[in-house]
């Protein structure tokens, strides 16, 4: 497992949001990766109220986060009729990044509910508002799922890669 600190980030499980600006991908032909915060995350599960929301915080630059994106977005896709929604937040850096989150999320065939978190590598706010009893100065892992219940009440987080079975196991029953 990579290990990386930035302001507590660590690559083994992690993911978050709010809209600043949209990030455009430097290619004419892949669709721009939002930016988004914390306030902007808790937005995003607000408005998917009614929903299974899955958020999955991830990066590039994390082994295992680029290992499991296939099997998110694929476990999103085949549960949607159910009524889950895959939300993702990249912890890479938009300006230097964006075209790669954005090309990578195409080449992967998410089509929404994909985000790029506006200050890079700094989880700020997205500990408190996902992982509330975690103290300030733990370590915050990439990467990490958070399963959202109907009415919008976090019910799971999941730290390391995850796969269409565990995904099935922790969404069963909502």
């Amino acid at each position: 497992m990579r290990v990386f600190h930035i302001r507590h980030l660590l690559c083994g499980a992690a993911a978050a949001i709010v809209v600043v600006a949209p990030v455009r991908a430097q290619s004419t032909t892949t669709v721009a990766v939002p930016a988004i915060d914390a306030a902007g995350l808790k937005k995003q599960v607000a408005a998917r109220k009614g929903k299974i929301v899955v958020v999955n915080l991830w990066a590039l630059w994390c082994g295992p986060c680029v290992k499991e994106y296939p099997a998110l977005v694929k476990f999103g896709n085949a549960q949607a009729k159910r009524g889950v929604e895959l939300v993702t937040v990249s912890f890479d850096t938009p300006k230097r990044d964006a075209a790669k989150v954005a090309a990578f999320v195409k080449k992967n065939g998410q089509k929404r509910g994909a985000f790029i978190n506006g200050a890079g590598l700094d989880p700020e706010g997205y500990p408190q508002y996902l992982d509330p009893k975690l103290p300030a100065d733990s370590d915050f892992a990439l990467p990490r799922t958070y399963i959202f219940d109907r009415k919008g009440k976090l019910v799971k987080a999941l730290t390391g890669e995850q796969s269409d079975a565990s995904l099935a196991k922790a969404t069963a029953g909502l």
